[in-house]
């Protein structure tokens, strides 16, 4: 028996998690995407070894190999949690009338909603998030007034609950048609990069970048033990 936890995970610096891949053009380093929607996203791979790496530095020495080893798994072990990839929920866009909007779609809120309901995940506002993925609506929508979000009109919608969405997002959110935002997902920040050996340029590189305040929800599965030896064994 497992218990499935959902987690939001919010970058506070721009963040590359490489895919290995180029696409021979400007950029040399590519960030990982979701292979059918083409949106941002942290392989489940990538996010275990992070988490990894992190506990390796901040565990208690003493305790730190049986707990690493049994947690994530090594030649002995197979890791007891089951890690899923981390997917876009939201990501913020340039406005008029405000530093950025938490800009997500349709399809990002089916997407956690489908995600929630096949491993048993009751959310909190989800009547709210339910009626925001099914907004057909031909612009961007937002809480009040109208703005203009990169160069596309936003206006006022008022049968989205802003208010429960934005717990979601984390910050003021905009509702996205499907099409335009797969559009927009598709030029992420660039940022360059360089190696200085003396003081001397030495390898100068372009790489893709998940923008600040960026938003992505991801799954994680622990063991319900039958009993206490099991549990201490943890």
């Amino acid at each position: 028996m497992y218990k499935n936890t959902l987690y939001l995970i919010e970058n506070h610096t721009n963040m590359h998690v490489g895919s290995g891949d180029a696409n021979f053009g400007t950029v040399d380093r590519l960030i990982q995407r979701d292979a059918i929607t083409s949106y941002p996203t942290i392989h489940a791979s990538s996010l275990k070894g992070a988490l990894k790496e992190y506990c390796e530095a901040r565990h208690d020495k003493k305790e730190a190999p049986t707990f690493i080893a049994q947690t994530f798994g090594d030649e002995e072990y197979a890791g007891k949690i089951r890690f899923f990839d981390a997917w876009i929920l939201a990501i913020p866009f340039r406005s008029n009338m405000q530093p950025y909007f938490a800009c997500t779609s349709p399809r990002a809120i089916i997407h956690l909603l489908e995600m929630c309901e096949l491993t048993g995940i009751e959310l909190p506002e989800k009547a709210a998030l339910q009626k925001a993925a099914s907004y057909e609506g031909g612009e961007i929508a937002i809480e009040k007034g109208e703005a203009v979000i990169e160069e596309f009109k936003a206006k006022k919608e008022t049968s989205i609950d802003f208010a429960a969405l934005e717990r979601y997002t984390g910050g003021p959110a905009a509702l996205v048609p499907d099409k335009l935002f797969a559009e927009l997902l598709k030029d992420l920040p660039v940022i360059a990069r360089n190696q200085l050996e003396n003081g001397e340029s030495k390898n100068l590189w372009y790489e893709e970048v998940l923008p600040r305040k960026s938003r992505l929800f991801t799954l994680l599965s622990t063991p319900m033990y039958l009993n206490e030896s099991d549990r201490k064994s943890l």
